[in-house]
């Protein structure tokens, strides 16, 4: 169950499909559109499609750099689609499961603000880690319909591992999309949580932790660190634009 990486669709997207490209302090912004008549030539939805690139010494000797791009490219996307009601955050993955664990890491550092009435600035945040069926004999599509049901969220971001096919974009890239995701449990057919799900905008924060090398699955030996930074940058920028 792991969503592919955008950047790995090929060169065919870079030409056609790229709406535009900086580069900020060796920090690579590109920005994608596809589609309904892509989707089946890159195996990816329709939507739009933000992508960061970084090296390791920005990851370690500048993450203020990255936080700054990531947040100022996440602030412009989520107020594009929220219109002053909860944003629902929703960690996918494997807590117990290192390479699966990015979405559950980030959650896990924001700062719910939905149970407060007080503060009629602040928007209301609430956060949600269903874990994976394995773990808790229940299926998280359906736990995340009833929480959905519940809170009745004016957007929903979906925060998760990624797979890349390239050694290339490994524990170096994020990309945010107003695509949603594809959602699986082992035991069913994949399903997709986008927009049409509940008819609410859904947008998705996806880090490259897995690569894909024939029929396995390969994790860097900086995992475990990598994931640590790159979720405190995240999640960091994230309560930033929530208070702010």
């Amino acid at each position: 169950m792991k969503q592919n990486f955008i950047l790995d669709a090929g060169k065919s997207l870079e030409t056609e499909h790229l709406i535009n490209s900086k580069k900020e302090k060796d920090v690579m912004i590109k920005h994608f559109l596809l589609t309904e008549k892509d989707e089946k030539t890159f195996q990816n939805r329709k939507g739009d499609y933000f992508t960061i690139s970084f090296t390791k010494d920005i990851l370690y000797e500048n993450k203020l750099v990255l936080e700054k791009i990531f947040k100022k490219t996440f602030r412009a996307f989520l107020h594009k689609y929220h219109k002053g009601g909860t944003i629902l955050f929703i960690g996918l993955g494997n807590s117990s499961v290192l390479a699966d664990s990015f979405g559950v890491k980030v959650v896990n550092k924001l700062i719910a603000t939905n149970q407060y009435n007080d503060f009629l600035t602040m928007p209301k945040v609430a956060l949600f880690c269903p874990e994976t069926t394995n773990k808790t004999g229940i299926s998280s599509l359906r736990l995340i319909e009833m929480v959905v049901k519940d809170l009745k969220p004016d957007v929903l971001v979906l925060i998760d591992s990624f797979v890349t096919t390239s050694a290339a974009h490994l524990n170096n890239s994020l990309e945010i999309n107003d695509c949603g995701i594809i959602f699986a449990d082992q035991l069913r057919s994949n399903k997709i949580i986008n927009s049409k799900t509940f008819h609410i905008p859904v947008l998705s924060i996806g880090f490259p932790a897995l690569l894909k090398f024939h029929k396995s699955y390969l994790a860097s030996v900086s995992l475990n660190q990598d994931l640590d930074l790159i979720s405190d940058i995240v999640s960091k920028s994230i309560n930033q634009i929530i208070m702010s």
